[in-house]
């Protein structure tokens, strides 16, 4: 299952833009929690999706997954509503400054 392992996990309610960063694990046996923060919950994944659930309340993550990032929504069903993605533990991230791309991001071949 590519979901499993440790992330690095944003989250922002109202999507804002002003994300926070927590340590989130999913375990091999449909688990998660996020030990800064002390909660826990259940997760599913198929097709590329993936659902997650805490045990102490309702509050739902869906989003998409591909590789070693995923992207999504959350919500409390209470009125709160926010954005979220997470990056896999050991990726690299970069500012485009930082690396030469052979295509830029309209898929054309860069100019440097």
């Amino acid at each position: 299952m590519a979901v499993v392992g440790q992330w690095t996990f944003h989250y922002d309610w109202g999507c804002s833009g002003s994300y926070v960063q927590v340590g989130i694990t999913f375990n091999n046996n449909g688990t998660f929690n996020i030990p800064s923060q002390g909660l826990a919950g259940k997760w599913v994944q198929s097709d590329g999706m993936i659902l997650w659930q805490f045990d102490t309340s309702k509050t739902s993550y869906g989003g998409n997954f591909a590789g070693n990032a995923m992207a999504g929504l959350m919500s409390t069903f209470a009125g709160l509503d926010g954005c979220w993605y997470a990056i896999k533990a050991g990726s690299t991230t970069m500012l485009a400054e930082e690396r030469k791309a052979e295509f830029d991001a309209s898929g054309d071949k860069a100019k440097y």
